[in-house]
């Protein structure tokens, strides 16, 4: 765990935060790019600001992975860290090779927003002290639930970045939304049954379903515009930048709860019944 003199200093969590935020901002500047060249040559002005947004939040990330090293004592939380870098430097090497290899581009941008929320979850002075521990009675348990749940929202990102691409059609991306939704949303709710009185369970449950309710309305409007609107309407660009940075949210709200129910619930203890040896 963090030391305690770091515990009580919550700059790096912020710093952490704000890297986060940069993140986000460099996936919605990719999906800016990436939309306006569906319809069109991608402005000189539009490329030259993404590319900007990414050395500067590769340069945070960077310092991000640097002061992790000299903060926690925890070596797998450092490793986050530099395994954040490395995706920077593999982004970096398919932006040059864009588009060729945007699907793979905009993929990762998002599993990089999904780390950088994990490492701001884990260096939370939350996280660092001792809180209440919910017993999971839940069959299948809320630790196996949860990462099931933030899989299905991976490869839901998978999915929408292959239509984006034009790889792949849009009624599989619709389909499985359905599925992603039915999930995080059982997720929030067991969370709000078992855990109603948690306050981090029970603000990162309502987390996850108002950001997951707002994708799916999203997503069934970026459909009907896609259906009603001509493909260079201004419309139909904005609805699938929209899209596309709501589901970043939805996968950082994945990952954040998926964090806090392996920090907060443990397994249930079977009590089994013991009975008396028999007397010789």
């Amino acid at each position: 765990m963090l030391t305690n003199r770091n515990m009580a200093n919550t700059a790096p969590h912020r710093y952490m935060i704000a890297v986060t935020v940069c993140t986000l901002l460099l996936v919605i500047t990719g999906a800016i790019v990436t939309s306006n060249s569906a319809v069109a040559p991608v402005p000189l002005l539009l490329q030259q600001i993404h590319r900007a947004a990414a050395a500067v939040t590769g340069l945070l990330i960077l310092g991000a992975a640097i002061r992790l090293s000299t903060i926690s004592d925890r070596p797998w939380v450092s490793q986050l860290g530099w395994t954040a870098v490395a995706l920077v430097v593999v982004e970096a090497a398919l932006g040059i090779l864009a588009p060729s290899a945007g699907f793979v581009h905009a993929v990762l941008a998002h599993v990089l927003f999904g780390v950088m929320v994990g490492i701001a979850v884990l260096t939370s002075p939350a996280w660092s002290r001792d809180g209440e521990i919910i017993e999971d009675r839940m069959r299948p348990p809320m630790n196996t639930l949860a990462p099931l749940a933030l899989a299905l929202v991976v490869v839901q990102v998978l999915l929408g970045a292959a239509v984006r691409h034009n790889l792949l059609g849009v009624l599989s991306h619709i389909g499985f939304a359905l599925v992603v939704a039915l999930a995080l949303f059982v997720l929030g709710m067991c969370l709000l049954h078992h855990a109603p009185n948690h306050r981090v369970l029970h603000a990162g449950a309502i987390t996850l379903m108002i950001v997951t309710g707002i994708q799916v309305f999203l997503g069934f409007t970026a459909f009907i515009v896609r259906l009603m609107a001509a493909e260079t309407s201004p419309v139909r660009v904005i609805s699938s930048i929209t899209h596309v940075s709501v589901g970043a949210l939805t996968l950082g709200s994945a990952v954040m709860v998926m964090l806090q129910v392996r920090r907060y619930v443990r397994g249930a203890v079977v009590h089994r019944e013991t009975r008396p040896s028999p007397v010789s």
